[in-house]
This record gives C-alpha cells, structure tokens and sequence, in this order.
C-alpha cells in the first residue's frame, strides 16, 4: 500500500487535545493502517498576522489503501470537525492537516498538489516529519527527508533565485532586502545551486522547475508580482530558522 505522510498544525484553542482528536480520527479512517505519528513541537507562527498564538506542529506516517485525493479529502473532513474556517492565508487556524508525501508520485490537480510545494524549507514541517519518515525520498529531491534537514542546517547561507533574464531579479533582491538581511544572489544555472540553503524559481512554469529537479530546498514562484514574491520568500526564509 502506499506510504503517506502528513503534518498537523494548530494554534487556537487546546492544541494538544486538537492534535491528539486528529490522529485519533485518522487512526480510524477505513483504508489507514500502521500510523506513527511524531512528537509535537511548538514553533512561532510565520508569514501571517503578527499576535498570533504559538502553533504545534506534529507529523504522521501511515499506509493506506486510500488515493491521494481520497485522504486529501479526509484530512479536509477532520479539519471541518475541529471547526477549521479558512479565512486568511497564514492566519490562525484550529486545525490544518496537509499531505506531504503519497508515496513517490508527483500530484497536481485543481485542488490538490503532492509533494506539498513548501515542505523542503519549512523546518517545521521537517523537523517531525524526520522522527517518523527520515527515510522517505521527496520524488523531486530524490533526497531523503533526513538529507533535506541537514542541507536546510548545513547548506551554504544564501537564497539563490533562478528567473527568466527579463525579470527584475536586482529590484526583488531589493525589496526583500528591506525586511530581511539574509543573503539573497541570480543563479542563472540552478544545476550549480545545490548547496544553497533555498533555492527559488521566480515566475517560471512548473514544467520548468520540474525539469531542473532540484536537489534540495526549493520555492517555486510562478506569478511576476514583486510583492507577492517578496513576502513568499521573507517568509521562506524566516520557516528555514523556525523553531
């Protein structure tokens, strides 16, 4: 059967009691078998409105006989049970569950995309998701999870963004520069970026990005907005230090 990973995350309310219903409603699901499940970490929330409570953050390994859509949409269901409302991006959440991993496919529809896009430098996503799936390769990697912990550890410091010549790389690096210090640098060959700790594809396609697998953390961009990028990736790089 497939092997699935996903992380939990909540921040309102009795999160442990939160976690602890959502594993358990898992646990039942028809179709779920062999569940591990990490222990949970509280990390500060990032990328979202400031005053936010302290998240805690778990992952879960299980097999299933479930497709991919199938538990996506369970997770969702769990989510409505613990009175999960989407209202803004980041924002304060009782309850958010998202696939990681199914196996070694790759996964892109309208409502679901696998691997999770932001899961390689998230180091709270990481950091549980090493205790119970250390050994699982993310299929664009090809690294194993433990590997992309370390790298996101051990990579050289620097934000190395990949982009079409006409893009405005200088005026990004600018406006990131204005709320973060962290060292941000053009790669124009992402296949000689592999020791930067993030690497970001900036208003190229999917295809693109795919095509040149990169083989540690990355952040796809796929929309020219400066602002937009700007925050994706001031918020990158605050979840690579995140504890």
């Amino acid at each position: 059967m497939p092997d699935s990973l996903i992380a939990l995350g909540a921040n309102l309310g009795d999160r442990r009691q939160t976690l602890d219903s959502a594993v358990d409603l898992l646990r039942s699901t028809p179709g779920v078998t062999n569940l591990q499940v990490s222990r949970y970490f509280g990390t500060q929330p990032i990328g979202g409105p400031d005053g936010q409570p302290e998240f805690l953050n778990a992952a879960a390994r299980f097999s299933t006989s479930l497709t991919a859509e199938e538990v996506h949409a369970r997770l969702i269901e769990i989510e409505e049970e613990h009175g999960r409302v989407r209202v803004e991006r980041w924002g304060a959440r009782r309850l958010d569950l998202d696939l990681l991993l199914y196996d070694q496919r790759e996964i892109l529809t309208e409502s679901l995309e696998v691997p999770h896009p932001r899961m390689t430098f998230r180091r709270f996503v990481l950091e549980p998701a090493v205790e119970v799936a250390a050994d699982m390769t993310h299929p664009i990697c090809q690294r194993t999870l433990g590997e992309l912990l370390t790298q996101l550890s051990a990579g050289e410091p620097v934000v190395q963004i990949v982009a079409p010549e006409a893009a405005n790389v200088e005026a990004l690096i600018e406006k990131v520069g204005q709320t973060c210090d962290f060292p941000l640098q053009r790669a124009s060959d992402p296949t000689t970026s592999a020791a930067a700790q993030l690497l970001v594809f900036w208003q190229l396609p999917k295809s693109t990005c795919d095509r040149w697998r990169p083989h540690g953390p990355y952040l796809p961009i796929p929309a020219a907005d400066l602002d937009a990028a700007a925050t994706e990736i001031t918020a990158a790089i605050a979840a690579m230090s995140s504890t």
